[in-house]
């Protein structure tokens, strides 16, 4: 089961279901028959409809949001993490939430839809009834700010493309405007944004890719990451950190050293330091836009790199697709080298 399951829940924010049950509650009539000819009795008639059908929509949408909540619990934690930067929930938190909450709208139910029929006067079942829809949409209004970010959080997930968990997944990762977006759909099926400013990608691109029968790629990029302490760095930044902590099988970091980089040398080497913590040395390193590099500043970096952090590095033009093959090709080698160690 993927995030693609959430499409089928729509989550209603407070305003939503007060709009909803008020239209409904107005439709709600008792003809005047025989059978009503007590003007009390067809008043509390009435208002146990209302009751009723409050009850109905509100357990419906309880329901509804512990159901999508299942889901999601279900998932890769990555995509836990996210809901929980939008939310400051985990969804097993609000799983235990909102099933105490439907428990105590049964007990609010049952508790008025007997004292309702049980009244003795109109102004005592008017009371009653007040009360009754006042405590049950109480529930939901306590919290209603929660509830549109749990709304505004599942619907982003549900827009986020699914990750197999038979796929190799590869994360491309670095600074903004380093070419992460364009090495990915030369590596594989994605079709990025491709701008010349920053943080063009603010979610999650993943490409797919079948070199050889059994072995299937996921190409993910990601949303550039500053350099600055991960206490300052904004959501867009965290979905990459939490893709390259939570997703990736291995990791390319990306690097421009061209004339018309964004960021200097030392800032990307910072960052590729933080990134290095996370995975460690299972990391590939990429100096992108070799066509545009002076070969001595190519040179240079790959001594650093090898000296100071003890990886590889390949030189690659991802917009002109200069040594992209040798990368792919190094990429199914280390996927093809850990599955005989697997086996």
């Amino acid at each position: 089961m993927s995030v693609e399951e959430l499409k089928r829940y729509y989550i209603k924010n407070y305003e939503e279901l007060l709009n909803y049950i008020s239209k409904r509650l107005e439709n709600i009539r008792i003809p005047r028959t025989r059978r009503y000819r007590s003007k009390l009795y067809r008043l509390k008639t009435i208002y146990a409809k209302k009751i009723e059908t409050t009850y109905n929509i509100l357990y419906s949408e309880l329901t509804k949001l512990v159901k999508a909540l299942e889901v999601l619990q279900r998932q890769n934690v990555f995509y836990k993490e996210l809901f929980k930067m939008n939310t400051d929930h985990y969804p097993e938190d609000l799983l235990r939430y909102y099933r105490v909450r439907i428990k105590i709208l049964k007990k609010i139910y049952n508790q008025y839809i007997v004292s309702i029929k049980s009244s003795t006067n109109e102004y005592e079942a008017k009371i009653l009834y007040r009360s009754a829809i006042g405590r049950m949409l109480s529930i939901i209004k306590r919290r209603k700010r929660l509830l549109e970010r749990i709304k505004e959080s599942l619907k982003e997930l549900s827009k986020m493309p699914v990750i197999r968990d038979d796929e190799i997944k590869v994360i491309v990762a670095g600074m903004p405007q380093v070419g992460k977006s364009t090495l990915v759909s030369k590596l594989s099926t994605a079709k990025p944004e491709i701008a010349s400013y920053p943080f063009t990608t603010k979610n999650i691109i993943v490409g797919h890719m079948m070199k050889e029968p059994g072995i299937r790629i996921a190409f993910i990029d990601t949303p550039g990451i500053l350099d600055r302490p991960i206490s300052e760095r904004n959501p867009i930044e965290l979905r990459a950190i939490y893709a390259i902590k939570y997703l990736a099988d291995y990791t390319i970091y990306l690097i421009d050293v061209s004339p018309s980089a964004y960021y200097t040398l030392d800032e990307q080497l910072n960052v590729l330091n933080d990134v290095m913590k996370i995975v460690g040395t299972n990391i590939l390193v990429c100096i992108n836009k070799i066509d545009i590099t002076p070969k001595e500043s190519i040179e240079k970096i790959k001594q650093v790199i090898g000296d100071k952090y003890k990886l590889e590095v390949i030189p690659i033009s991802a917009k002109e697709g200069y040594g992209v093959d040798e990368l792919l090709n190094k990429i199914i080698s280390v996927v093809k080298n850990r599955s005989k160690e697997s086996n």
